[in-house]
């Protein structure tokens, strides 16, 4: 099995795309301008001022670790051998930028003449449609589209919206395909700001869950049973970090949940609904060690691996039990 030592892994993380391309893979690199290049095979990859943007999907960064994951789908221990392989063959000569890369600010998607297929995708998801329709009308959700200038394909996503609740502007957005797997956080996201549900009434609660769909997927659970699901507070993390070892000793707060605490110094207990997987189960203990002192609830689904996978199981089980009882009724 692969194992990368811990200094090699912070070294190879510093190489910026256009340093591994100019120096690794020359061939790819096509300069458009005179700061910016695309590559080849994604013209609509971008990289300037140490930054890369994959305009048709919406995605970027900085490193080329993620770029090697996300863009030629290496796994992490593949391309992290990859990097190193070469970093020990011939040491990289590193690319100057300017330190205006910081400033990235937010791209939004745009967004499409309706929102019918996004709809429709979180609807087969299992989430209540009035639900939609709220965070429709509340400017967290909408239906987005790209045209690949190229191919003139039309991409079509569903947008998450997070905002910073001082200044009430859009500053993270994530989207997911309505066609297949594809997701991921857009170019200029501030992830201290991701999606989130705010109650309409004072709440001490705060339900934390890795996605945007898993919760929705808990807001339309809440609903089935009965309750207002705009009486908590409801926060997305956009995801969760992944341990290189079974120990939360690497593990940081997420950015999304430090920043949700200093936002509404209200919230006293949290419940986590994390994923019943590697990564969620040590975000949840690394959360409980440090808010120790907060009333905390670790909640694991009961089918599955996280919400949206629960909501699906008992919506089937509630079609279930209704036909029972209409077989009842006409016997």
């Amino acid at each position: 099995m692969k194992h990368i030592k811990p200094k090699d892994l912070a070294e190879i993380k510093k190489i910026d795309l256009l340093t591994y391309l100019g120096n690794y893979q020359p061939d790819r690199l096509k300069k458009i301008s005179h700061d910016t290049y695309c590559i080849k095979d994604h013209e609509s990859l971008h990289i300037s001022n140490g930054l890369w943007h994959w305009q048709s999907m919406g995605i970027g960064g900085r490193s080329a670790l993620d770029f090697l994951m996300k863009v030629d789908n290496y796994s992490f221990l593949d391309a992290a051998e990859i990097l190193l392989q070469k970093t020990k063959a011939k040491e990289p000569v590193y690319v100057a930028y300017s330190a205006k890369e910081e400033n990235k600010k937010l791209h939004l998607p745009t967004p499409s003449s309706t929102n019918e297929k996004a709809i429709c995708y979180l609807v087969e998801r299992g989430i209540d449609e009035e639900i939609i329709q709220d965070c429709i009308n509340n400017h967290v959700i909408y239906e987005s589209k790209y045209i690949n200038p190229n191919t003139k394909i039309i991409y079509t996503h569903v947008t998450f919206i997070g905002y910073d609740k001082q200044n009430h502007i859009p500053k993270y957005a994530n989207i997911r395909s309505v066609e297949n797997d594809f997701k991921g956080d857009v170019y200029g996201s501030d992830k201290r700001f991701c999606f989130s549900i705010q109650p309409h009434i004072l709440s001490k609660e705060l339900h934390i869950f890795e996605s945007a769909i898993d919760t929705l997927s808990y807001a339309t659970l809440l609903k089935m049973n009965g309750k207002d699901y705009r009486s908590i507070h409801l926060l997305s993390l956009g995801g969760v970090a992944i341990p290189r070892k079974d120990t939360t000793e690497d593990l940081k707060l997420p950015v999304a949940l430090t920043q949700y605490l200093e936002d509404f110094p209200e919230i006293k207990s949290l419940v986590l609904h994390l994923d019943n997987d590697k990564a969620g189960r040590l975000s949840a203990k690394n959360i409980q060690k440090k808010l120790w002192y907060m009333d905390i609830k670790d909640c694991i689904s009961c089918y599955g691996k996280d919400v949206n996978d629960e909501l699906i199981v008992r919506l089937g089980k509630q079609i279930q039990s209704k036909n029972q009882q209409r077989m009842m009724q006409e016997r």
